[in-house]
């Protein structure tokens, strides 16, 4: 064959091929296989495996058992393997020595060699726990090679021993004076040799299944390599023992040959794709046949290995067993008859180059679940749902990195066994076989346990189908490897030079990974229409609806395939699809009806709904002159503006609500206009009290105590400003004192130190500061240390000495004070850390009582440096009104500020410094936005707090007061909450509630996408036309939104709209989280329709966006599939959405 025509013929896709070969009728069928032994799903452990494997008692093989079995088990962690001689004449033991007297049958040389080796040997402890077992290749007649198992209820024994030698008798040509006459006869009266024609073939099958029904296997080997094998042949091999031939070598073995496997034949049928037989490998091929059959035919892979290398340097032929090919077997037991069983029950995939080496695949409906090669059995329009989860090692056996790009979940239809003698029985193509669904790394996510997981809704059950699983490390279009996802035909890698040769055909397959999984069948039975609607209106409720706040989740899809529609009694107050349209002042009942529908059977439903009033709310905004949330009764030094507004929820208050301020505690009211500007910048104690009278007169407060201290503390020393000792001598500290006119901030902190056994010049420093941050003037004591000599006049006052580290003192309290000694010497302790980080290997370091960094394995993206350090004052950039309770440290790494996965970081903190009711949380620094920002953090017994990070930066613990809301407790959303609640992007209720199902306006969750990203507030105008028509609190919000090209508006008339108090939608929702990724470089649409059953709903303008955001894992759907991209969306959606945009944006 030319190099042009075999180029050409390599660029072949399967799903143009189509098999040529004749196919000849056949006589015999029989039902799917019975797994015999099956352990339930639950029992029962993986290993890996299998069936094989060659040595020296094999004439073409040239290793040792030794070899072979050291190779399986120390060097590639096998748990079992089935070795596979030639059921031939050999003439050669386990050693590679000439036997005596030889050559003679396989059968003789496996009990009188290979077998007691493997007995002696485990017996002694060698390859201890481990499942070895002899098995054999059988020159099939008219066929080709079959991997034949007799393990009998004793696998090894002198049972199973002359159960191989009568085989070999009964079923290949050898002279019957080669075996022990006293058998002979005995086998001669049962059965009739056969080993010529077809039909002695199957005879041989049928012999197996009636001897050893559960205790054999008959699997095929490299079904295409010669091309003798047709569709109706294996159909004849499966009926005539269905649990005996139940699978085909269809990941073959071979694969160090220049033709992987060696299919150098020409035709496309007869070569392999993707290291794998063309009989699987093609999508609606032979292997969809056959399942579309419902036989339980299963493929495995093998190694087939005879040598790696020839020993004179020449020829390549196949991996050592476990090194390139492997079969995962789910098996309930601990000997080669569990292990059949296991691959009997098909519970099995198979994978080359350790591209997985875990996979769990299910299909599940109402708690029911089948796994691999189990039948899951329901009613016609069930829904199905079915997960894969799977991994890979990091890297495979031969050094290279693993990672799976797509997995293929293949179905097709199962529509019984084909007769014989019909045109069916012939036909080796399934029609219904199709990709269902292509699976990339956006689909899925990855578990604690380092899973990636794929949750898919295959819809209702209509049909008998099954579902198999095809994956790869290839992209869908890799010239010479893949075209639109499909395997092509294998080219052949012919250098002449030997050796150069063998290291390119070793690149050309680990380049071309792939794995199958074994296939799960679902069954369906019929389910009248009637029966869909009474199951669907006995099981469908509305859960608790006596206080009803927000919109409901009403199902729209019942029981077996029935419909659900609905009808709202007051249409004013609430849709059909169950959305608030308005509040009542006073709780109002109304009634939602349920029509069930399938096929012309339907039944209907009512359900009393009590729509909760609402109550007039105030809400205010306060911020200190450097732009950072100001709460109620902190103290600051700056001035604190802000503004007051009340709710109006849908028609209800209108424009009659008055809003009053009162300066003296409620003594007297001045009117106040909503939204509008209150300054304080005047030092004292401020007390502010907002009310709102509605025109139903309610009333509403809203309290704030306001604190601005502009006058810093002052300190005065205990004792002489200069001290003087001599060496030796010990210093005693007398501490200073600070006054303030509001309250100072803990203690006098003193540093510092004095080496009294060095004569020189020590400087003790003292600072405080008050309440609101204010900073005491620094004052400095001085401490003389002379030599004995010269110290005539030094001072009498005595104490310990000290070096390294800090402490804090008032009035007269002492102890050992450190600082820096004025001759240049540095303090003990460490300020800084640096820590050699391997990316594969866990990592832990810290500065004592400063900081602890924990490295998980992974989580940098190559070998770096991580270096922390403590922050100076000076260094400190400004905290404005938070009170650091910790020093700032800074963590950079020479691998990037990001990283693959979080990394904890434990700060120590003075714990002393906190206010009542207040706790430590950690913030980080933004460099471009330059301000803090809330992390939080998990506080712990010891005085310190733990938070896990997606970036470095500058980090700080800091008082802060936390919000308890009693209606989050146990709630889905708190853990999301609690960060932006700290962050002020999202506030309580006066009522100390946070009210999680309230919905959300387009206003509010634009000032929150502001808030949260740090957009900088914008005077100008938004430039919609509605711009008048946005509140005051939401103005600025919404034109920074706008600035930062997260929003742009309705086009109505010719006109841009913004509308402020519309509530928002999740598909709207999903447009600003997709336009914050697309601007913060986080932007990644895909190019797949996401799985939600109503995706055909998702408006074609949000449709990228809603792609974008479930991609990067910010927006999901509900349980039932959906997306329900018109429903409006509570505070707990959209803080649960903006919490995860800020995660996948670092920040």
């Amino acid at each position: 064959m030319s190099p042009k025509w075999k180029r050409a013929l390599s660029l072949i896709p399967l799903s143009i091929c189509i098999l040529g070969q004749g196919l000849p009728n056949a006589t015999v069928y029989g039902a799917p296989a019975d797994a015999g032994g099956q352990a339930s799903p639950s029992a029962g452990k993986w290993m890996t495996g299998e069936y094989h494997a060659h040595t020296f008692q094999s004439d073409d093989a040239q290793e040792s058992l030794e070899h072979v079995l050291d190779a399986a088990f120390n060097q590639h962690d096998f748990d079992w393997l089935a070795l596979a001689d030639h059921l031939r004449m050999s003439k050669r033991d386990d050693n590679g020595n000439n036997i005596p007297g030889g050559p003679v049958p396989f059968s003789r040389g496996l009990a009188q060699y290979q077998a007691p080796k493997i007995k002696q040997w485990q017996e002694s402890g060698k390859y201890k726990d481990k499942i070895i077992f002899s098995g054999f290749e059988w020159d099939m007649p008219k066929y080709e090679h079959v991997g034949i198992g007799i393990v009998t209820d004793n696998p090894g024994s002198p049972e199973a021993l002359k159960a191989v030698s009568q085989f070999e008798y009964l079923f290949t040509n050898r002279d019957e004076s080669l075996f022990d006459p006293a058998d002979v006869a005995a086998w001669k009266a049962q059965d009739n040799r056969a080993y010529t024609t077809r039909d002695d073939a199957l005879t041989a099958l049928r012999w197996l299944r009636e001897k050893y029904p559960e205790t054999s296997y008959a699997i095929l080997n490299h079904p295409s390599r010669k091309g003798v094998y047709t569709i109706a042949d294996i159909r004849d091999f499966n009926s005539a023992a269905p649990n005996i031939v139940f699978g085909f070598e269809g990941m073959i073995g071979g694969q160090m040959e220049p033709d992987r496997g060696g299919y150098n034949l020409t035709t496309p049928a007869n070569r392999s794709y993707g290291g794998t037989d063309y009989m699987v490998a093609k999508l609606g091929g032979v292997w969809d046949s056959l399942l579309g059959e419902g036989r339980r035919f299963w493929n495995f892979s093998n190694s087939d290995f005879h040598f790696k290398i020839s020993s004179n340097r020449l020829y390549s032929s196949g991996y050592w067993p476990g090194e390139y090919s492997k079969n995962y077997t789910w098996v309930n037991g601990s000997d080669m008859k569990a292990v059949v069983a296991g691959m009997r029950s098909g519970k099995s995939f198979s994978v080359y180059g350790d591209l997985i080496n875990a996979l769990d695949f299910t299909v599940t409906d109402d708690g029911r679940k089948e796994e691999m090669g189990g039948e899951l059995q329901v009613k016609e329009g069930d829904n199905l749902q079915l997960t894969i989860r799977f991994k890979s090692p990091e890297q495979n056996n031969n050094g290279n990195p693993v990672q799976v790009d797509h997995v293929d979940l293949i179905s097709g239809d199962v529509t019984g066994l084909a007769q014989p003698g019909t045109p069916e029985y012939n036909k080796d193509t399934n029609d219904s076989t199709k990709v269902l669904k292509r699976f990339t790394s956006v689909d899925w996510t990855t578990d604690a346990e380092g899973y990636h997981v794929v949750r898919y809704n295959l819809g209702t059950a209509s049909k008998n189908q099954y579902f198999r699983l095809r994956g790869t490390n290839l992209g869908l279009n890799v010239e010479g490897e893949t075209s639109n996802g499909e395997p092509l035909i294998d080219p052949i890698t012919d250098i002449a030079d030997n050796e150069t040769r063998f290291i390119e055909i070793n690149k050309r397959n680990y380049r071309d990974l792939w794995f199958y999984s074994n296939p799960i069948f679902v069954s369906v039975a019929p389910y009248s229409d009637q029966q869909a609607v009474d199951d669907t209106k006995q099981s469908l409720s509305l859960g608790d609806i006596s206080q009803v706040a927000a919109n409901l989740q009403l199902p729209t899809t019942g029981k077996h395939g029935a419909s659900i529609s609905w009808q709202s009694s007051d249409p004013q107050r609430m849709t059909d699809d169950g959305k608030i349209v308005s509040r009542p002042l006073q709780d109002t009942a109304l009634t939602l009806t349920a029509t069930i529908k399938r096929g012309n059977a339907a039944a209907s439903q009512a359900f009393a709904v009590n729509l909760k009033g609402t109550s007039l709310e105030l809400h205010g905004t306060w911020k200190t002159a450097d732009g950072q949330p100001y709460s109620s009764g902190a103290w600051t030094n700056q001035i604190v503006t802000g503004s007051v507004y009340a709710s109006v929820y849908g028609s209800v208050y209108g424009t009659g609500t008055d809003l009053e301020l009162s300066t003296d505690n409620g003594q007297n009211y001045k009117s106040y206009h909503s939204n509008s500007n209150v300054e304080i910048s005047q030092e004292g104690v401020h007390s502010l009290l907002f009310r709102a009278t509605d025109s139903y007169k309610n009333k509403a407060l809203l309290p704030l105590t306001v604190n601005i201290d502009l006058t810093p503390p002052v300190i005065t020393l205990k004792g002489d400003p200069t001290v003087n000792l001599t060496v030796g001598a010990a210093y005693v500290e007398q501490g200073a004192s600070a006054a303030d006119n509001f309250g100072v901030d803990g203690d006098v902190v003193i540093t510092g130190a004095v080496d009294t056994h060095t004569a020189g010049t020590y400087t003790v420093y003292y600072n405080a500061r008050d309440l609101a941050g204010n900073r005491a003037a620094e004052v400095r004591r001085t401490v003389i240390v002379a030599k004995a000599a010269d110290s005539s006049d030094s001072s009498g006052d005595s104490g310990s000495s000290g070096s390294g580290g800090s402490s804090s003192s008032t009035g007269g309290n002492s102890g050992s004070t450190t600082t820096q000694p004025a001759s240049g010497d540095k303090p003990n302790r460490p300020d800084s850390l640096e820590l050699a980080v391997n990316a594969k290997q866990a990592t832990k370091g810290s500065i004592k009582d400063a900081v602890t960094i924990e490295v998980p394995a992974g989580a940098l993206p190559s070998n770096g440096t991580i270096r922390a350090s403590i922050l100076s004052a000076k260094e400190t950039p400004s905290t404005g009104n938070l009170r650091a309770v910790s020093p700032a440290i800074e963590v950079t790494s020479t691998t990037g500020h990001t990283f693959n996965q979080p990394i904890a970081l434990t700060f120590h903190y003075n714990a002393s410094q906190l206010l009542p009711g207040h706790q430590a949380a950690v913030y980080y620094y933004h460099e471009q936005q330059k301000r803090w920002i809330y992390i939080g953090g998990t506080n712990r017994a010891d005085g310190t707090v733990t938070v896990n990070v997606n970036h470095f930066t500058k980090f700080a613990v800091f008082d802060y007061q936390p919000a308890a809301f009693p209606d989050l407790a146990g709630h889905w959303a708190a853990s999301y909450t609690d960060r932006l609640v700290g962050m002020n992007v999202i506030q309580g209720f006066e009522d100390r509630m946070f009210r999680p199902e309230t919905l959300v306006t387009r206003g509010q969750f634009a000032k929150m996408m502001a808030e949260a990203l740090g957009l900088q507030g914008s005077a100008d105008a938004s430039g919609f036309a509605d711009d008048p028509q946005i509140p005051d609190w939401a103005k600025s919000g919404v034109a920074a939104a706008v600035k930062a090209g997260l929003i742009h508006g309705y086009e109505e008339n010719g006109r841009t709209w913004f509308k402020a108090d519309q509530t928002i939608t999740r598909a709207e929702m999903s447009v600003m989280i997709a336009n914050a990724l697309s601007s913060g470089g986080g932007f990644n649409s895909g190019n797949q329709t996401n799985a939600f059953r109503d995706a055909a709903s998702i408006p074609a303008w949000a449709e990228a966006a809603v792609n974008a955001s479930v991609s990067a894992g910010i927006v999901s759907g509900y349980e039932d599939q959906t997306f329900r991209a018109g429903q409006t969306a509570t505070r707990a959606e959209a803080a649960t959405m903006i919490y995860k945009l800020l995660e996948a944006l670092k920040l």
